[in-house]
């Protein structure tokens, strides 16, 4: 279920590193990753609703941003309950026309998403910090927990398109999922020279997946400190953040 909506403010102070304020035009997200925190924690969690399937989208977050903009002083983050290029802003468009009105006013602009739909607005991504979530390098694992979200293949062929066009990009790869490390980290290498790993927080979500798939030693922070060791083996010291 689609259903659009009006907001009655967009614009929410956010304690992400990167920026000092948050844009989420959409509530819900059809990308449908199973271990997301977005599913109870924020708003979706009051909807009633199903994760993946029911998106709300907030048809007036431009004129909003556009309206509470002169009240703000700092750099903004899209999106942190959502995907601002999940499926439905293909037809909605509310990222690109938010990306517009805020660089119009000369604000930095971080972008952090899984989506190969963020080469539609490359035109608009030349002085943006861009970020590319890739969390495995195994399809058969992105197709379980990531369920909706675009595949391996194109994300890695979207960084690439993105490096080639000068664009800021970097590589997110978290929450880190069952993967073949050292190959991985040689995938990234030809096109960053850097990343940055996190591990996955709320083991409940996925719990009784990763037992179904026999995937349960990969909760443990020995497994992710032995995904941060392959990583650092090709990348070097100092050039895995973790």
């Amino acid at each position: 279920m689609i259903q659009e909506t009006t907001a009655k403010t967009i614009i929410t102070r956010t304690k992400i590193p990167v920026a000092k304020y948050v844009i989420n035009p959409y509530i819900g997200c059809t990308f449908g990753c199973l271990y997301c925190y977005a599913r109870f924690i924020g708003p979706f969690k009051y909807t009633n609703s199903q994760w993946g399937r029911d998106v709300w989208v907030k048809v007036n977050s431009a004129e909003l941003v556009e309206r509470e903009l002169p009240r703000t002083a700092g750099d903004f983050f899209l999106s942190s309950i959502c995907d601002p290029y999940q499926h439905v802003e293909k037809k909605y468009g509310l990222t690109r026309k938010i990306i517009e009105t805020l660089t119009s006013h000369f604000r930095e602009v971080h972008l952090m998403t899984k989506s190969n739909l963020i080469l539609r607005d490359i035109d608009l991504l030349k002085n943006l910090s861009v970020t590319l979530t890739i969390t495995t390098d195994r399809e058969e694992v992105r197709k379980v927990l990531e369920p909706g979200a675009p595949s391996i293949e194109e994300r890695i062929q979207t960084l690439r398109k993105l490096k080639e066009s000068g664009i800021d990009v970097s590589v997110f790869i978290g929450p880190v999922l069952v993967m073949d490390a050292e190959n991985f980290a040689r995938m990234l290498s030809r096109y960053v020279e850097k990343v940055v790993l996190d591990g996955l927080n709320y083991h409940r979500q996925v719990y009784s997946v990763y037992k179904r798939y026999g995937w349960t030693e990969w909760l443990t922070k020995e497994k992710f400190m032995e995904v941060v060791e392959r990583f650092e083996k090709v990348f070097g010291k100092g050039q895995v953040i973790y």
